[in-house]
């Protein structure tokens, strides 16, 4: 058996068309708690997503998925399983243990070669399934992320943005100084003075009595 690839549920399309192209598969099922909700083919991205291009959109793979999903009992028969996958002209159907949970996906080729090996029941040939989850970055990792793909998308006019913010920086400062009249700090011009404290001060000595053998003013 291959390994069973599962997406969340609300995970934007093109991520999970990422996901598919980097896993090598063509079909993932969407899970909720390990319960599937639906069933993704690269043909149903293509297909069912709309927009501006698949990496562009923000659609999320609930807008691709078959649902509601049919879905198997591990103890069936490999014959019982190709009889549904015919009657409901599916090409892959999940296998599901008592409770719900998945446990692997079986596409109608693979049940095909499952019945000329002689296997009779699901549960023989199951029991080797691997889940392999889609890692989900958590919300800020994945603004990072977009943030960062955005930039490098977007380089030229992004630098041509930050020259022209350092240039105009540069033009408002130098105009900034010429316009003010820069000029060299003096202590004489910017410390306080006191005027009536001084004028009280020259009054009080204008008013002082001549001291004996002093010359008169």
């Amino acid at each position: 058996m291959r390994p069973v690839y599962t997406v969340p549920q609300r995970i934007e399309a093109h991520h999970v068309m990422r996901f598919m192209a980097a896993r090598g598969t063509r079909a993932v099922v969407v899970v909720r708690d390990l319960h599937p909700v639906g069933i993704v083919t690269a043909d149903d991205l293509a297909e069912r997503i709309t927009g501006s291009g698949l990496a562009r959109t923000s659609q999320t793979v609930e807008d691709a998925m078959s649902s509601p999903v049919v879905t198997i009992g591990e103890w069936a028969t490999v014959n019982e399983t190709i009889a549904l996958m015919h009657k409901r002209e599916i090409s892959h159907l999940p296998i599901v243990r008592a409770n719900g949970d998945l446990v692997a996906l079986l596409t109608l080729e693979e049940a095909l070669r499952l019945r000329s090996q002689g296997a009779t029941l699901l549960n023989d040939v199951v029991r080797a399934s691997v889940l392999i989850p889609m890692t989900v970055r958590n919300r800020w990792k994945r603004v990072r992320h977009a943030a960062r793909h955005w930039i490098l998308r977007n380089r030229f006019w992004f630098l041509v943005a930050l020259g022209l913010a350092v240039v105009g920086t540069i033009a408002a400062l130098y105009f900034s100084l010429v316009w003010t009249g820069f000029s060299t700090y003096q202590p004489q011009d910017y410390e306080p003075k006191d005027l009536p404290r001084q004028q009280y001060q020259e009054q009080k000595e204008q008013s002082k009595p001549a001291e004996p053998g002093s010359p008169a003013r």
